[in-house]
């Protein structure tokens, strides 16, 4: 889906200024050797990609703002489905008709990088805009000195649950389950309680990798200190994630997860969700403005944190925050100042503070969370905050996967045979612990290979005293490789 922002009032001050031109210029219009006037010169429109979510209204009234105080350079507003983003973004600028400014998922940096796509923003801003953000941020692609975008937000997860559901099955309302056999059983009680009346105890999208695996399993899994590459060693164990595979299947099995799993879209759950027929689901910071929206005001409804693999996993780790993709500046765009000065606006209080106020993203700076002008106007935010036992993460390794016949993903490299490995377990085609053992071969093979051909330098991604509860205590993030096999 494409959209234009609404640039009325732009071309309305055009017009005024165009109109109040030809009025102080005596005989203009019948004086056909009379210089044309730069003020009525057309407006050099700036092309910004975003992907298509529940903020995109917000983001429409932002960028028309902008618009209004920059005629001469309004950004036209191109929003691509979310689902398909980086499919739509590559086509894209691989046909050389990219937009002057997007955003860019995570994965992706490394390849947009050495592709020469990605505008060098250590000589195009100064170094006032980095210096507003934290050190992950501010340094997350820096590369001898030279940085290709930000993360401005971040997002979280949590579960949510509702409260009258669990209550009617016996669970308790006021203590959420909190690990993944208090769920199991939980869910299972709510299905039972709710037989024909179409409500069930868990909700999984597992439709789509971001709300089916990377967020309930990847992302969620690290609060219990389970993350499938192993900073320390500087290796991959995919088989930290069978307790939460056993789970889903047992909750499969006894008819407490939503049925239809394999098919269910995140969008369909959170609106099951809001119409109380799910009793718990993982969701992201992302969400909170959708379930606003959706208004699941005629039951009361919890927040809590993920579940723990275990009992004994609590403090084992912080809870990931995931970095939300960064805005980046088309390399080869025609309006090169007109494309900056967007850029800059997009990483500013004002416009993150704005989509804060809505609930459409957590900024990464802490100076516009803590300005009172962007206090939230959803209860439901402050619940979603990071708190002290979350952290942002380093980077693990990015590269091809090999031995696997679809070698690349629409979202980040090599993710195409891991969340294929993931639903081929949850849909009973494979015993979990032998896919996830073939997984975690088949990941430390490329990953050697890699290292092999000096594509990837294994040092950068290698932390002897890493710490899962201080992610980033003592460690920088690794610096983005050239990745020489694209």
């Amino acid at each position: 889906m494409m959209k234009s922002v609404d640039s009325r009032p732009a071309k309305l001050l055009l017009a005024g200024l165009a109109f109040l031109a030809a009025a102080g210029c005596a005989g203009s219009a019948a004086d056909p050797g009379a210089e044309p006037d730069p003020a009525a010169a057309a407006p050099e429109t700036i092309k910004l990609a975003v992907e298509d979510s529940p903020a995109a209204k917000d983001v429409e009234r932002l960028i028309a703002a902008y618009n209004a105080e920059h005629p001469k350079t309004p950004a036209e507003l191109i929003e691509l489905p979310r689902d398909r983003y980086d499919e739509s973004l590559n086509l894209l600028m691989t046909s050389g008709e990219g937009p002057d400014v997007f955003q860019i998922g995570t994965g992706w940096l490394t390849s947009y990088i050495y592709k020469n796509w990605l505008l060098d923003l250590s000589e195009a801003a100064p170094d006032e805009v980095r210096q507003a953000y934290p050190a992950w941020a501010a340094d997350y692609t820096k590369q001898n000195d030279h940085y290709y975008a930000i993360p401005s937000a971040m997002s979280t997860v949590r579960l949510v649950y509702n409260k009258e559901l669990l209550a009617s099955a016996g669970c308790d309302p006021d203590d959420p389950p909190s690990t993944l056999d208090e769920v199991t059983a939980c869910a299972v009680r709510v299905s039972k309680a709710g037989t024909g009346y179409r409500k069930y105890g868990f909700a999984l999208p597992a439709s789509e990798d971001e709300t089916g695996f990377q967020q309930p399993l990847e992302t969620a899994g690290t609060y219990s200190g389970a993350y499938y590459y192993d900073f320390a060693k500087g290796n991959y164990d995919f088989s930290v994630y069978l307790p939460w595979f056993e789970a889903m299947l047992a909750m499969k099995r006894d008819g407490g997860l939503f049925p239809g799993e394999m098919s269910l879209k995140a969008d369909t759950a959170l609106t099951q969700f809001a119409e109380g027929n799910i009793g718990m689901m993982i969701v992201s910071s992302r969400d909170i403005a959708a379930l606003d929206r959706l208004t699941p005001a005629s039951f009361a409804w919890g927040i809590a944190m993920p579940p723990l693999f275990d009992a004994s996993d609590r403090g084992k780790g912080a809870l990931m925050i995931e970095p939300e993709p960064p805005f980046a500046v088309n390399a080869v765009t025609a309006h090169r100042d007109g494309a900056i000065a967007l850029w800059r606006y997009l990483l500013s209080d004002g416009y993150l503070g704005e989509l804060y106020k809505a609930g459409d993203v957590i900024p990464a700076r802490g100076d516009v969370t803590a300005d009172a002008r962007y206090r939230p106007e959803l209860p439901a935010m402050g619940r979603f905050l990071p708190g002290s036992g979350e952290s942002i993460y380093p980077k693990d390794p990015k590269f091809i996967l090999k031995y696997e016949p679809t070698q690349f993903s629409q979202r980040n490299l090599g993710d195409a045979a891991r969340m294929k490995a993931y639903r081929d377990i949850l849909q009973g085609l494979r015993e979990p612990k032998e896919a996830l053992d073939e997984l975690s071969a088949q990941y430390n093979k490329s990953l050697n290979d890699a290292v092999y051909q000096k594509l990837i330098n294994r040092n950068d991604y290698v932390m002897p005293d890493f710490d899962p509860l201080h992610p980033l205590a003592g460690t920088k993030l690794p610096a983005v490789p050239a990745d020489k096999s694209r």
